[in-house]
Parts: C-alpha cells; structure tokens; sequence
C-alpha cells in the first residue's frame, strides 16, 4: 500500500513540473496570439479608416464639385436678372421723361392758347375802342378832335420820353463805370497799405511772471507811481507773460509802454526810477512822433510842410476812427488821389497834400467843438497852406462845395479808402438806424409796395405797384430814389436801388 502511494506520490511529484511548464508554454503561445491578432485588428483597423477616408474625401469632392456647379448656374442667372432689371428701370425712366415732356408740352400749349385767347380780347377791346371813337369822331367838331388827338400825342410822347430817359441814363452808369473803374483800379493797385488795429491797448511782453510782483510793488504803490508819471493805466492780471496798457490817448500808451520795457530791462523798479524812465520815454515818443511826420511827407514826396504840421501828422498815427489808423488812412487817400490826379489830367502834387492832410482835424489837441473837416481847414489856413489845399479838406465831407478837381478827388478817395473790406467797425446800432433811414425813404414814393434793404445796406429792393408804376417811367422812379437816398443818408460807398415791378395772372383749374 505504502509502495502504491509512493509511486502515486513519485507520479504527481513528476507530472507537477511536467504540467507547469505546459502551461507556462501554453501562456507564452497563447500571448503571442493575442498580440499578433491584435496587431493584426491594428492593421485592418487602419486599413479600414484610410478606405473610409478616402471614399469620404471623393464624395466631398464630388459634393463641391457639385455645388460649385449649381453655384456658377446661379450667378449666370442672377447677372442675366440684373441686366433685366437695369433694362426695365431703364424703359421706365424714359417713359416717365417722355411722359414728363408731354405734359410740359401740353402745359405749354395750355399757356400759349391762354395768352391767344389774352391777345384775341385785347385785339377786341382795342377794336371795340377804335369803333367807340370813330362814332364820337363823327359826331365831334374839329376842336374836340384835335384836342383828343393831342392828348394821344402828349401820351405817346411823354412814354417816349421815359423810355429815352432810362436808355440814356443806362448808358451814362455804363459808360461812366467802365471809365471810372478803369481808374479807381489803377489808383488803388499804387496805393495798398497794412492796416494797424491797436486801439486802446498794447501789450508788453516778460520773459518771468515773478516779475509782475516787483512791477506791483508793496502795497502797490509802484503801479500808482507808474499811472501817475505816464497817465496810462497798468493792467497786472493772471495773463501769462503779459502785462496790459490801456489808455484812449496813443502817445500816452506809446510812452508808458516804453517807460515799462526800459524798467523791465533796468531791474531797478521803485518810484523814484519810474518817474525818471517816464520823463525820458516821453522825450522820446515826441521825437519818434516827428520822425514819423518826417518819414511820412518824404515817401509821399511832399514839400514845404511846416514843423507843426508834420508833428500833427506824427500824431496822427496814434488815431483811430472806426478802427482805422488815421494816418494810415490819410496815406492811403493821398496816394489813391495822386494815382486819380495823373489819370485824368488833374495837380497829382495838389492831391497828393490835400488827400494827406484831409483829416488833420482829428489829431488836433483838446476837445474842440465842431466837424474834423471844418476845423482841419481852419487850422491849416492859419498855417500857411494854399487855398486849394483848404478847400479840399473843409469839402471832403460835402460841408462846404468843391472848388477844384482836386477837392474832388481827395472826397473820392476818402470813400474808396473809408469803405474797402475790413477797413472800418461800425456799430450795431448805427448800422440797424441806416437800414431803417433807407427802407423808410423808399417807401415815401408813391407806388412803392414794399422796400428791403439787403447785402450790408449796399442795396435796396424796391417792389412796386405795376398799375402805378408804368414800365416807362420805371427807371425815373428809380433814379429818384437813389438820389434822395444820397442826399438825406450817410453811407460808405455805393448804394444801388433795384426797382421790381412784377405783374401776375393765376386761375383756378
């Protein structure tokens, strides 16, 4: 028994290993398998996905292929579509122009059979009258009938006569303008000058604000040694790098701002200093006044003026009227009425001095009662200037008549000078009076509807009543109204009248 059980024992003892090593080689076998199908699944799998790639890529192809087709379809149509369109609102705008042109066409007919029909019962009338009057004729004495056809005559005659008037007129401004502008041009291309706009301030620079304390003073008393020594008031505020001057006298302002830039430039600035700077700026204002005078007469090439007179000249530069420099001005006149002088044959020396001379009167000292033009005369006379001169300068106003060509050509081209663009301010309330002055006289004319004063009161339209206002006599009214206007208004330069007589027939349809 024990024999039986060992050799069971010596058979499983061996048919362990022998089993175990089966089965770890079945293992290793059966792992082989797996990885090789596996790979294998990979392979196909791969294969697989590439095939299906591929005959998706071809039907994608095909798909746009396809679609680019229908596309191309679609805009070959749509361009067919459009070109359809065009031509459609093409027909349709000729259409409407052709409908519009028969609609003009049959407005116009409509208005021509209307002024026909017009004519036909005017024709009428005038026919109805010629009967009328050839029966009273029959039964008329020879008085009655040359009384009635003198009063025709006078009629026909007396429109004649307007109708002569406004051609004679139109010709006169035509023929005159044409002369006349050829020598203002030629006058005013020899005589442009700057215009200076420094009214009542001026300005002086510093280079530090730090300044302006020392300029103040303690308690401010270097201000009022200023004020009081050049009687100009001096205006210190937050303005960077500026300090202000203000005074209406410009020799005044002229010497303080002076006084001021020498102080500024000592560094010494204390009462005592002001007042002597003051005295020397002043010295020298009075002889930069008379060089300017000086200088003045030389570039004009004026002769024999007396010293006073030339100081007044210098004068003259510190001012203004309605913000125009008076000698700038006064220069300006002389040589647009020396340029007028050479043109027409006149003393070009003689207009030259009167034009440069004319508003003397503004720079006289003191206030002086009376007219710029009238008191210049008056003041020249007594300094030794010739009658002529005189009398151009107390007539440049109209104030007293003209006595040469000269005289009149200074007034002229003081206006020219006085009204050119941006020469002179005027005041609102001056300008609203002007308007009103020129309305008011238009509207004083019998016939007159209405009157509008327009482009800066350089023009007046005057509307009037056709069955008052004749056509005839149009052009008299008009010359009328512009002389009154130049008699009883004051305005610069030229002021044109346009008379409108308009007549309208309107019916309901």
């Amino acid at each position: 028994m024990n024999i039986i059980l060992g050799v069971i024992a010596g058979f499983v003892m061996g048919a362990l290993p022998v089993y175990v090593l089966y089965r770890s080689a079945m293992k290793k076998k059966s792992a082989g398998i797996i990885k090789k199908a596996e790979g294998d699944a990979a392979v196909i799998r791969e294969n697989a996905v590439r095939e299906n790639e591929k005959k998706l890529k071809e039907k994608e192809e095909e798909f746009m292929s396809r679609l680019r087709g229908k596309q191309s379809t679609m805009d070959k149509k749509e361009n067919e579509l459009s070109l359809k369109t065009a031509e459609i609102d093409g027909k349709i705008r000729d259409f409407e122009q052709k409908q519009r042109e028969v609609e003009n066409g049959r407005r116009d007919c409509e208005r021509k059979e209307k002024l026909l029909r017009m004519k036909e019962e005017e024709l009428s009338g005038k026919l109805s009258l010629q009967k009328e009057l050839l029966q009273k004729a029959a039964h008329m004495s020879p008085e009655e009938a040359k009384k009635i056809l003198i009063s025709s005559m006078e009629d026909e005659a007396r429109k004649d006569a307007h109708k002569l008037i406004g051609d004679i007129i139109k010709q006169a401004e035509i023929d005159a303008a044409e002369k006349v502008r050829g020598i203002i041009a030629t006058a005013i291309q020899k005589a442009s000058t700057d215009e200076v706009q420094a009214l009542t301030t001026t300005v002086v620079q510093i280079k530090n604000d730090d300044l302006k304390g020392r300029i103040i003073g303690k308690e401010g008393r270097n201000i009022k040694a200023f004020e009081a020594a050049t009687g100009v008031e001096l205006i210190v505020d937050d303005s960077p790098g500026v300090i202000t001057l203000s005074s209406f006298d410009g020799v005044r302002r002229y010497a303080g701002a002076l006084t001021l830039e020498k102080l500024i430039a000592d560094g010494r600035i204390h009462p005592g200093r002001i007042e002597e700077l003051a005295k020397k700026s002043q010295e020298e204002a009075q002889a930069h006044i008379k060089e300017t005078g000086r200088k003045t007469v030389q570039v004009l090439g004026i002769k024999d003026i007396k010293d006073n007179l030339i100081e007044m000249l210098g004068r003259m530069e510190f001012r203004f009227s309605y913000g125009q420099n008076i000698l700038r001005h006064s220069m300006e006149v002389a040589k647009i009425a020396k340029a007028m002088a050479f043109e027409i044959g006149a003393d070009p020396i003689l207009a030259a001095r009167a034009g440069l001379l004319h508003d003397i009167g503004k720079a006289l000292p003191g206030e002086v009662d009376g007219s710029h033009a009238i008191l210049g005369a008056e003041f020249l006379e007594n300094n030794g200037e010739s009658a002529k001169v005189v009398n151009a300068v107390r007539a440049h106003h109209e104030e007293s008549p003209f006595e040469t060509v000269e005289a009149v050509l200074v007034a002229a081209a003081d206006a020219l000078s006085a009204t050119r663009p941006g020469a002179r301010m005027e005041s609102v309330e001056h300008y609203f009076q002007r308007i009103q002055k020129i309305e008011e006289i238009a509207m004083l004319f019998e016939g007159v509807e209405r009157a509008y004063a327009i482009s800066a009161g350089r023009e007046v339209r005057v509307i009037v009543q056709p069955e008052k206002i004749t056509e005839a006599n149009a052009p008299v009214v008009a010359r009328e109204i512009a002389q009154k206007i130049a008699r009883e208004v004051e305005y610069p330069g030229q002021l044109k009248v346009s008379l409108i007589r308009e007549q309208r027939w309107s019916e309901l349809a």
